[in-house]
């Protein structure tokens, strides 16, 4: 798994490619959490190139929603497609972590 950051209208969006998963999740769980150290006012990450999501996956996110709430980090995913939607959907992640359809909707949200 690979992963870009940039800045789009003061949001800090992240980009992570590939699969989410038991290998992959732990280093991108230290990515976001150094990311999130540096408490951007709002942070959104590009679900589009992730092609599959497991739960040590899910568990990052968790983490990382957790951690932006404590420090009232506005923090979200987009771009999600249909078998990571689906993940996140049946496990209940979307009453939670706010998931919008593209980075329009994200930005504007």
């Amino acid at each position: 798994m690979t992963s870009e950051m940039y800045e789009e209208n003061g949001t800090t969006i992240i980009v992570p490619q590939g699969r989410l998963d038991t290998l992959t999740a732990p280093a991108f769980g230290k990515e976001l959490e150094e990311l999130l150290s540096r408490s951007p006012g709002r942070c959104l990450i590009d679900m589009g190139r992730v092609d599959y999501l497991s739960s040590s996956g899910l568990r990052v996110l968790l983490a990382a929603a957790q951690a932006a709430g404590r420090k009232e980090i506005d923090f979200g995913v987009f771009a999600l497609n249909d078998m990571v939607s689906e993940v996140f959907t049946m496990s209940g992640f979307n009453h939670f972590i706010p998931a919008y359809a593209d980075k329009k909707e994200a930005l504007s949200g």
